[in-house]
């Protein structure tokens, strides 16, 4: 895989009032309703809708997306927009179910005429049907399952590149490798075949790494915080590398259990809770010293070009600190966005939007993604890298030696 996807994330809570089921929660980010669905000529504002997890068991990861939002859509309209569009939002509540995110995308696309979506939701799957038969492009973060990965989905475009189950990425062996991991562990979800894909995946590239799998388990019940007989069988199994796709209350009810029955752990490579999401809670930080979390790009301890002016953004709308999952997804689909519109040129549609999307074959999120280039119609990408950030004390830094880039390993998950 181009990056091993986020299931979901983080430790901050968004509570929004009920919405009727059609409307699918719709409310509005700028006080503004959207332009047509079938285009934007004949206005200068270009209304999208964003759909996200704000309620529900997976909204713990998602409660500071309206941040990350306006962090970048600020400075764009600040700007001038894009070709002399302002760029508006609905924000729109999936309540973490597969049957919410159809009735989100139904309320945006009927109700609203948001000229796109774009997405971070692990349910988004639910809607992908209705969004192809509409002609709505989609622009997300792809953690929500393989839709992604399949050509025939042409509306859809992930904004780290496609993930292709069939591929493993070796980057996360030679990391675990790097330092000096003899034995990993990895833990999927039963109900999310994009997190057991990830732990599964994880295990052949430490395989391929020259590791040894000790404990693979991917039918954890979703959210789960009983990790007491895994973490266990872990420690048994000799697992000193260990990688998690799962939501923080899970992944550190783990890493918590395994401290605890006093487990040598060299590597906890977590999918989720950096930034600060975790920062937030002084208990999870002592949970979390010396553990490694995967980024999304580069984290803001990189202190590149890109990283500086995300952090220059977020300071405007109030975030001092490193961002939560929810920004920095909100932020980095959001230059997807914006790059396909300016691709598009003046008097974008739907189709237009598409059709200069599919074209696009060097997407670095604005420096963010570096030093990849995303092709979004790239359906076996060849290489894939990884960034990793260290908590120590109440600070993240990132590990020596990331970004890690290597090929990916073909493999048919049976």
């Amino acid at each position: 895989m181009r990056r091993m996807r986020r299931q979901i994330s983080a430790c901050a809570v968004l509570l929004v009032a009920a919405c009727t089921a059609l409307a699918g929660c719709s409310s509005s980010g700028s006080g503004t309703s959207g332009s047509a669905s079938g285009g934007a000529s004949g206005s200068k504002t270009i209304t999208i809708g964003f759909v996200t997890d704000l309620t529900g068991v997976a909204s713990s990861g998602y409660g500071t997306t309206k941040l990350g939002i306006e962090a970048y859509l600020n400075r764009i309209n600040a700007s001038g927009g894009v070709d002399g569009y302002q760029i508006k939002y609905d924000l729109a509540d999936t309540t973490s179910t597969p049957t919410g995110a159809l009735a989100a995308v139904q309320g945006l696309v009927q109700q609203d005429h948001v000229f796109a979506i774009v997405e971070n939701s692990s349910v988004f799957y639910g809607a992908e049907p209705y969004a192809l038969q509409a002609g709505i492009p989609v622009v997300g973060s792809a953690i929500d399952g393989p839709i992604w990965a399949d050509p025939k989905n042409t509306n859809l475009f992930a904004v780290e590149g496609v993930n292709n189950v069939d591929y493993v990425q070796l980057a996360q062996g030679q990391f675990m490798k790097s330092q000096g991991v003899t034995s990993c562990g990895a833990i999927g979800y039963a109900d999310s075949v994009s997190a057991q894909d990830s732990a599964t995946g994880f295990t052949k590239s430490c395989n391929a790494a020259g590791i040894k799998t000790g404990y693979l388990n991917v039918q954890v019940p979703f959210g789960s915080t009983n990790m007491g007989p895994i973490a266990l069988a872990m420690k048994n199994a000799g697992v000193n590398g260990l990688f998690l796709a799962a939501v923080p209350s899970t992944a550190f009810a783990l890493i918590a259990a395994l401290h605890e029955d006093g487990a040598n752990l060299k590597a906890p490579l977590l999918l989720t809770g950096y930034g600060g999401d975790l920062l937030s809670s002084p208990a999870t930080v002592t949970a979390a010293q010396g553990d490694d979390f995967q980024t999304i790009g580069a984290p803001a301890e990189a202190n590149t070009a890109a990283t500086k002016q995300r952090a220059a953004d977020l300071a405007k709308v109030g975030v001092t600190g490193p961002p939560t999952f929810a920004e920095q997804f909100a932020y980095l689909t959001l230059t997807g966005f914006v790059a396909g519109l300016k691709a598009t040129g003046p008097n974008p549609t739907d189709q237009s939007f598409i059709k200069a999307m599919s074209q696009i074959k060097d997407f670095d999120g604005g420096g963010l993604l570096a030093p990849e280039k995303i092709n979004f119609r790239d359906y076996a990408p060849s290489s894939g890298c990884l960034w990793a950030a260290k908590l120590t004390g109440q600070k993240f830094s990132v590990v020596p030696g990331t970004p890690i880039c290597a090929g990916m390993l073909k493999f048919i998950n049976s």
